[in-house]
């Protein structure tokens, strides 16, 4: 369970790569607060991919002031999203030589960890609000998701390769998201982790008599 909280963390505070969401934005130009501030939707990486134009329809581009942040979040929720998913992975067949962090069900082990050891947990959320507050606050004047100088040695020279890179760490994220929303909704109705179901053959909460359905 600790590895999980672990990934979590380093998602929570790190980049895969500084990220420079914007379209017209070079590999090593940071923009200014005013910049920031006056973004349209229509300069973001990924507006027009698979949608081809910009696809809205609760308006939250409106807001030209907000898009920034809503863009950092997005950024920042995705990364934590990509390592959860790989923690709840790894925790099948990984853990701490401690039994409090041997249950291999994502939020089984959480409750677990919550109920045995409270003192760790809040020991791990004390040093991600730390990290958050200080070295990797984000700040206006970079872009969005851009974490000071953190993974800079892997941005290629080249400005449509990094454009590309941006895109994918977009869309994963995004599918990170829901695919770590449906592992948990998965293990509360059938009981099990994403693994253990496979292992198992449950691969579907509805009729085979091991799930909620």
């Amino acid at each position: 369970m600790r590895a999980v909280f672990l990934l979590t963390l380093m998602g929570a505070v790190a980049a895969f790569v500084p990220s420079v969401p914007l379209a017209n934005v070079g590999t090593t130009t940071s923009i200014n607060r005013k910049t920031v501030l006056s973004m349209g939707a229509e300069d973001l990486v990924g507006v027009d991919t698979e949608t081809r134009g910009l696809w809205d329809p609760l308006g939250f581009s409106r807001n030209e002031e907000n898009l920034y942040r809503y863009r950092a979040v997005e950024l920042k929720h995705g990364r934590v999203a990509m390592l959860a998913c790989l923690g709840t992975l790894v925790q099948t067949f990984t853990h701490l030589p401690d039994p409090v962090f041997d249950n291999p069900r994502p939020l089984a082990a959480l409750s677990q960890i919550l109920d045995q050891r409270p003192l760790a947990a809040i020991q791990i959320f004390l040093v991600i609000g730390a990290l958050e507050l200080t070295v990797f606050r984000q700040d206006s004047s970079d872009a969005p998701g851009q974490l000071n100088n953190f993974g800079a040695n892997f941005i290629p020279d080249d400005e449509e390769e990094f454009t590309k890179l941006q895109l994918k760490e977009l869309k994963n994220g995004r599918l990170a998201m829901m695919a770590i929303i449906g592992q948990f909704v998965q293990e509360k109705l059938t009981g099990q982790g994403p693994i253990e179901q496979l292992l198992v053959g449950h691969a579907s909460p509805f009729g085979d008599g091991q799930g909620y359905f």
